[in-house]
Order: C-alpha cells, then sequence, then structure tokens
C-alpha cells in the first residue's frame, strides 16, 4: 500500500509543478506611456576602454519614449516615440513571439528585435512594476561593441 501511495505522489507530482508553472494563454489589456527613467552604456569586457556611462533625463520634461497597448489580448502594439511624427515607428509583437513568465510572482514578457548592424535589442516589460527595459548588444567583432541599456518607468 506504501508502495502504491509513493508511486501515486511520484506521478502527480510533475503535472502539478508544470500545472503551477503554467503561464496564462493572454496578456493583460493595458495602454501605457514609457519615459525613460535612466540610461547606462559600457563597452564589452574585451575592449580596452571599458568606462560606463550614465545618464538620467531629471533635468528635461520626460518625452514618451515608448507607447504599449494590449489588443485583443493577443498582441502588444510597441510605438516608438509616439508624439514625435519624425520619428514615429510603430509594429505589433504577438503573445506567441514573446517568452513570459506568468508565476505567482512575476508578469513579466521579453522578446528579441534584430537590429541593423547586427545589434540586438532586447525588451522586457513587467506588468506588476510598470518597468520596460530595453538592452541593446552590439556584436563583439565590431568598433563599437558594447552593451546599452535603457529602463524606463511606464504609467497609464
Amino acid at each position: 500500500m506504501k508502495a502504491l501511495a509513493v508511486g501515486l505522489i511520484l506521478a502527480v507530482t510533475p503535472f502539478s509543478c508544470a500545472y503551477a508553472q503554467r503561464s496564462v494563454d493572454s496578456l493583460p489589456e493595458v495602454t501605457i506611456d514609457c519615459y525613460q527613467s535612466f540610461a547606462t552604456k559600457a563597452q564589452l569586457p574585451e575592449r580596452d576602454d571599458k568606462d560606463v556611462a550614465i545618464d538620467n533625463n531629471d533635468l528635461q520634461t520626460p518625452l514618451i519614449r515608448y507607447r504599449l497597448q494590449v489588443v485583443d489580448k493577443k498582441i502588444l502594439k510597441v510605438i516608438k516615440d509616439p508624439d514625435r511624427p519624425a520619428f514615429r515607428d510603430e509594429h505589433g509583437k504577438s503573445f506567441w513571439q514573446m517568452k513570459r513568465d506568468f508565476t505567482d510572482k512575476h508578469q513579466i514578457i521579453s522578446w528579441r528585435e534584430d537590429l541593423p548592424g547586427g545589434i540586438a535589442r532586447i525588451f522586457t516589460f513587467d506588468f506588476a512594476d510598470r518597468l520596460l527595459s530595453t538592452m541593446d548588444v552590439s556584436p563583439a567583432n565590431s568598433p563599437a561593441a558594447s552593451v546599452e541599456l535603457h529602463v524606463m518607468k511606464c504609467s497609464t
């Protein structure tokens, strides 16, 4: 009888853990504007110049850097510079094209975009803390190989 009970517990445990970690099948409805809080840039470790630059926008009127809008709970519309028509860039990202962690502790999505010049831009948005971050990683073999991080606070 003990062997049956132990076997049943071992059989059920993987399913209960998988269920507890299961992510949701949709995004929370939100329309939110994100303002840059700070930025930092550093050369990759292979470079001789390893300075770190930090920038915060405390003295300026903050510009809306991104507007995020969930459409039909499946598409995240990403609008860069929504209030500056000359710089405005808009595209959508499908729920299925993102990595997501919607466990009890987190409501985070993340995705990667490849930019010209071999630069990889990684977006991460935390629905609970309303923080958006972008990280640009230049190729290690380029003369300006670096990592640039922008953190934005978001509000509705």
